[in-house]
């Protein structure tokens, strides 16, 4: 349960982060809300714990959902930052994003399982509406900013796995094992201003610590 309330930390310090960003989603705002969704097991564990997944119409849409193709990744983001920080060539991907309503989302267009979404979802910031280019339009320093969620996310996850959200409840492939963070992917232009995030990071409260106190204690610095 400790592994949960540093991630419910870290979701609340990411949405902190965002609260006066100039984005253009808005309730009802679902274009993004696909069944290409990765996340780690750790998250699946607090994503089953919404109470919305105990009604039978829900676990009908995710059962029909698995029937349809849908994205799995093929590689985790500390693996591909790792090969990247190494200067190696980074894993390939071989994973095809398919079409496909999100199972979670419901009839009025909202998210049944909202409080507990994965971060992939909440990553999902647009300053326009993607009904308009089709895709989200995101500033150089939130790609930053998510990169190293998704990495601390993994990390606190060390012994899970990850995979696409169906991947979880329909088994029909092995997930990908996570691995421990090798230190942030930060492009050069956007060290300076980084240096804010993992100091905020750092020193973030949970409990009656501080986010710093689960994860190794050089990628602060």
């Amino acid at each position: 349960m400790e592994a949960q309330k540093v991630l419910q930390a870290l979701y609340t310090f990411y949405d902190e982060f965002t609260t006066n960003l100039p984005v253009a989603c808005g309730l009802g705002c679902a274009t993004c809300c696909s069944v290409n969704v990765s996340v780690t097991s750790l998250e699946v564990r607090f994503l089953r714990q919404h109470p919305a997944l105990a009604k039978q119409p829900l676990q009908d849409a995710i059962t029909a959902a698995q029937d349809r193709p849908y994205f799995s990744p093929s590689f985790t983001t500390n693996e591909l930052a790792k090969a990247c920080l190494n200067r190696r060539q980074p894993p390939e991907e071989i994973g095809i994003h398919a079409s496909g309503q999100c199972p979670f989302l419901g009839k009025d267009g909202l998210c049944q399982v909202y409080a507990n979404r994965p971060f992939s979802c909440r990553a999902m910031l647009s300053t326009c509406r993607c009904t308009q280019d089709g895709e989200a339009v995101m500033a150089p320093f939130i790609y930053t900013v998510n990169l190293a969620m998704y990495q601390m996310i993994e990390h606190l996850d060390k012994k899970g796995t990850s995979g696409n959200m169906l991947d979880f409840w329909a088994e029909k492939s092995s997930p990908l094992p996570n691995r421990a963070i090798p230190g942030f992917l930060v492009p050069p232009e956007e060290k300076s201003r980084f240096r804010g995030i993992k100091t905020a990071l750092r020193k973030f409260p949970v409990n009656s610590g501080s986010l710093e106190d689960f994860f190794p204690a050089d990628i602060f610095r």
